[in-house]
């Protein structure tokens, strides 16, 4: 089936059956985009194709495991026959989870490197053709655990310092053929990712993260959706190879905390 999306932005997203994924899936249907929702939850991606739908833009689903690269390329290949092409990319599936070096299990390491690094990878690798012929936007969603060190985090970290090396490497490679990529590096978002990811922390531990944020509060997905919207906008059109840390202020420098310093 050949979609008819004259005009129209045509948009993937992964992982946008939850979280910050589902959130930009909606903020692109704001503006009238064609949405590609890729995830592994049928179910939950009706409901996020009804919301696409309902803020104005169209919705197209897919079912796929963002670690299968034949998989991946057959649902990006696919979209792009039926909807004529990709003009947006973002790659939000993720998953985190806590441990240093040597409790870390690697069966977990190479779990959370498949998924963060690879299957951003073989989203992007799948995707880059089409991107090339739109001169399209390819914007990865990493943390603020990708600028910086995260102690007991040590897989996850490790997985978005490297996802930043390929972002680097795809802005420098591609920009001359139109192609921006970037990642968005936000610091703890309120989602159920990270509502799991804290289940095991205590109170006090859960005041820490905060208070090492200089706004003083997690970011909400809404934030994050907004500024992908706006680094895939033409607002954007000369920014390439950008790294926005949507932290609060975490990652600016030393802070010791609220109410310490006059």
């Amino acid at each position: 089936m050949t979609w008819s999306v004259t005009g129209a932005e045509r948009a993937i997203v992964s992982g946008a059956t939850s979280g910050i994924g589902r959130a930009v899936a909606m903020r692109l249907g704001r503006r009238g985009a064609v949405v590609g929702i890729l995830g592994r939850d049928a179910a939950k991606a009706e409901i996020v194709a009804a919301d696409v739908e309902a803020a104005g833009g169209k919705a197209w689903t897919a079912m796929v495991d963002i670690t299968d690269m034949d998989a991946v390329s057959d649902t990006v290949a696919r979209f792009a026959d039926q909807v004529g092409g990709i003009d947006t990319v973002v790659a939000s599936a993720g998953i985190a989870s806590s441990g240093t070096l040597t409790s870390t299990e690697p069966d977990t390491w190479h779990r959370i490197v498949d998924t963060n690094l690879n299957g951003t990878y073989y989203l992007a690798r799948a995707a880059m053709p089409e991107l090339v012929k739109t001169k399209g936007s390819f914007v990865a969603i990493s943390s603020d655990a990708g600028v910086q060190g995260a102690q007991g985090f040590a897989a996850y970290a490790t997985s978005k310092h490297a996802l930043h090396g390929l972002i680097k490497c795809m802005a420098l490679d591609y920009g001359p053929q139109g192609v921006r990529s970037h990642a968005v590096c936000p610091a703890f978002v309120e989602t159920p990712m990270a509502d799991e990811l804290l289940a095991s922390a205590s109170p006090e531990e859960v005041a820490f993260f905060k208070k090492a944020i200089p706004l003083g509060r997690f970011a909400q997905p809404s934030e994050v959706a907004d500024a992908v919207a706006h680094l895939t906008s033409k607002e954007a059109a000369f920014a390439n190879g950008v790294f926005y840390r949507l932290d609060g202020g975490a990652t600016a420098g030393y802070f010791l905390g609220s109410g310490l310093i006059d």
